[in-house]
């Protein structure tokens, strides 16, 4: 993590990474040259992101249809308990649904403030083992809140381009949810996953409500 003596915060988030992910708040930059190319790259992304937008039309496909659709156009395998990062992935899937869906289950969030001092050796180890107690305190949250209390139906596909990359799809039948990973050439990856998110699609209500599904559509067709 490159941080330098900018940062100022962190806080644990859910998303995709579930609650391992880190939020690091900092100061404004003062390079002005870096400050221009981020300007720069900022209104890019704003002409991409309102393009998308209005590209967005109301074509949803269910869970069921998408986990045909995968495997049969891009030969996705279905994969269980038994690939090394199933329980962390299905865990991390729970945390970010019961927090999109039922956060009061979760109870308070926590921020925790790095060290002003990034050299400090001592206070940075602090940092992480704070880190890494809440990581912690956060998967114990998730695995006390029962099945019978918040229902979910995990499933986690692989798509393998060999030495192009892999794809990690994961879906949620019972709380609809489609959530993309990969490593690898990132121009074929990047292209797969559109068409995935684009074929999963969004209902009028979706658009309407700017809901936490159209937002990821959003997002996957702005990259």
């Amino acid at each position: 993590m490159k941080a330098g003596k900018r940062a100022r915060a962190a806080s644990i988030i859910g998303g995709a990474d579930g609650p391992t992910a880190v939020f690091m708040i900092g100061h404004k930059e003062k390079n002005i040259f870096r400050r221009i190319r981020f300007s720069l790259q900022n209104r890019k992304y704003k002409r991409k992101r309102a393009s998308a937008a209005k590209s967005i039309i109301a074509a949803p496909h269910t869970i069921a249809e998408v986990m045909h659709y995968i495997v049969s156009r891009y030969g996705a395998v279905e994969t269980d308990s038994q690939y090394p990062y199933y329980q962390e992935r299905k865990r991390g899937m729970r945390y970010s649904l019961i927090q999109r869906c039922q956060p009061e289950l979760l109870g308070p969030q926590r921020t925790i403030l790095p060290p002003k001092d990034f050299q400090d050796e001592e206070a940075l180890k602090l940092w992480q083992e704070q880190i890494e107690e809440w990581h912690q305190e956060c998967q114990r949250r998730v695995n006390a809140i029962s099945q019978e209390i918040f229902p979910t139906d995990y499933h986690l596909f692989l798509i393998s381009k060999e030495d192009k990359g892999t794809m990690e799809i994961e879906i949620d039948t019972l709380c609809p949810n489609v959530s993309i990973s990969y490593s690898g050439d990132q121009k074929l990856m990047e292209s797969i996953s559109k068409d995935i998110y684009l074929y999963f699609g969004v209902s009028q209500e979706d658009i309407d409500k700017k809901s936490p599904r159209y937002q990821t559509l959003l997002i996957a067709l702005s990259a």
